[in-house]
């Protein structure tokens, strides 16, 4: 990012404070930051406002940075390096200031002007179950040829999407963009923001349920992704998913799927879990370094995003032995005691949930195998039923011990044998599995993120 502060005010409508016009032709940003805590000398200031009258959409609950206004940092971002800041009201302050009527809204002027810029080849991802992981790959795949920027972290919302496209370096060739969503809207927003080439979604699940009430708004709601998709862009979804195949009709770009059931434009086969996860698409073997074997679809997924770069079977096996995975999803760790730590703490809801039991049932140890989880939040008011789906599996010999956390685990926990902890007793829950775990032992953390099980991980690491 290289724009003069001139540039920069022209692009997001606003009015120059505290500099005047030549100076401010004269002087640069280099980076931009909405945590004044990341600033780096040259940047500019995005400070985020509590308020209700956003002109795009609310932010997710997970950026607690906006729980405050953004305003009150201004000069804490000056003190770190800032040579300007946004915002949308008059702060008394030495610091260049770009005045506008919304400081989200600019930020997204500012986005799309720099995505136009660049133009990237743009692939966006989204799913219930599976994005981050997804967009992993198709950027480890792509990266074996190209420039490839990715969205980092959890950075998939209305101010991720923007911030990860301003973070582009300039000689990005592929831009691989995560897209979340809890409501309708979202995806149609950043899907036109970002107007991709190729549109993936990976599958439907009950991620969000309390507010959708039904997969079939769930799915809705997902197709939005195709908002933005280019004309001769083209959509990749799960050929397994009937939400999928009926919504695909009114789509009138090119679209291949991927599933494991037979007429699917890339279909998974013989899956196998060994060392690394083992597979067939259409025929053709792959490996990779993953837990799951409900995995071998995501990678399917980026295959088929690799083929329309002409990638060949032997290139794409390449970007899969060079995978670098996102923190905390299905992530493998070793434990102070010598333990292995199967660490999934960001996000949780059923269908994941009962995989990651597959995967500890299925995963190979020499010791004792210790399941945590906690809460799955968004559920609504089926929360403690759908929760309840987790009984007859945990009632498996596989677990040597269960671990359950949280209110609506408190249900669970009176119909099966497990040690219950509060939410906020999670020192106990640590002190409690350092005496109980030992060397060759395996333990899974899995919640959703409200739960911080990444306490936990850290603790016995």
């Amino acid at each position: 990012m290289n724009y003069s502060i001139a540039e920069v005010n022209n692009i997001v409508q606003g009015k120059l404070l505290n500099i005047t016009d030549a100076q401010a032709a004269r002087l640069f940003v280099s980076g931009i930051d909405f945590d004044s805590r990341q600033i780096q000398a040259g940047d500019l200031f995005l400070p985020i406002a509590d308020h209700d009258n956003v002109s795009v959409h609310n932010l997710f609950a997970d950026y607690t940075i906006a729980e405050k206004d953004g305003h009150n940092f201004i000069q804490a971002a000056m003190q770190k390096g800032a040579v300007a800041s946004l915002a949308d009201h008059e702060i008394a302050t030495e610091l260049p200031l770009i005045l506008v009527s919304d400081t989200q809204l600019a930020l997204w002027r500012l986005a799309q002007d720099y995505l136009q810029g660049i133009n990237p080849k743009t692939i966006a991802v989204t799913g219930s179950n599976g994005k981050t992981t997804t967009k992993d790959l198709i950027a480890s795949l792509l990266s074996m040829k190209f420039q490839v920027h990715k969205t980092h972290a959890s950075y998939n919302n209305e101010i991720g999407v923007p911030m990860t496209i301003l973070k582009m370096p300039a000689a990005t060739q592929v831009l691989v963009i995560e897209m979340g969503m809890d409501r309708p809207g979202q995806l149609t927003a950043l899907s036109k923001l970002v107007n991709e080439d190729i549109a993936v979604i990976t599958m439907i699940g009950e991620a969000h349920i309390a507010f959708f009430k039904t997969r079939a708004k769930i799915a809705d709601a997902k197709m939005e992704i195709t908002a933005g998709l280019k004309e001769n862009g083209v959509f990749i979804y799960n050929g397994d998913e009937p939400l999928l195949r009926e919504r695909s009709h009114a789509i009138n770009s090119r679209k291949l799927t991927f599933g494991e059931q037979e007429g699917n434009s890339f279909q998974v086969t013989d899956i196998q879990e060994d060392a690394r996860l083992i597979f067939k698409v259409n025929q053709q073997r792959h490996a990779v370094q993953l837990l799951g074997k409900f995995n071998a679809d995501n990678c399917a997924a980026a295959i088929a995003v690799a083929k329309e770069f002409s990638f060949s079977d032997e290139l794409i096996q390449k970007g899969f032995d060079h995978l670098e995975l996102t923190a905390d999803r299905l992530q493998q760790l070793v434990g102070s005691k010598g333990e292995t730590i199967i660490s999934d703490v960001y996000n949780s809801n059923p269908t994941a949930a009962l995989k990651a039991l597959d995967i500890l049932k299925d995963f190979p140890a020499n010791g004792k195998k210790i399941l945590v989880l906690g809460d799955m939040l968004e559920l609504g008011k089926r929360e403690v039923d759908l929760h309840l789906l987790l009984k007859d599996p945990l009632e498996h010999d596989a677990f040597d011990r269960v671990y359950l956390v949280g209110t609506v685990m408190k249900h669970l926990a009176d119909q099966i044998e497990a040690q219950w902890y509060p939410s906020d007793s999670l020192n106990e829950l640590i002190i409690d599995l350092q005496s109980y775990l030992s060397e060759n032992d395996v333990v899974l953390l899995k919640a959703s993120h409200g739960i911080h099980l990444e306490k936990v991980e850290r603790a016995l690491i």
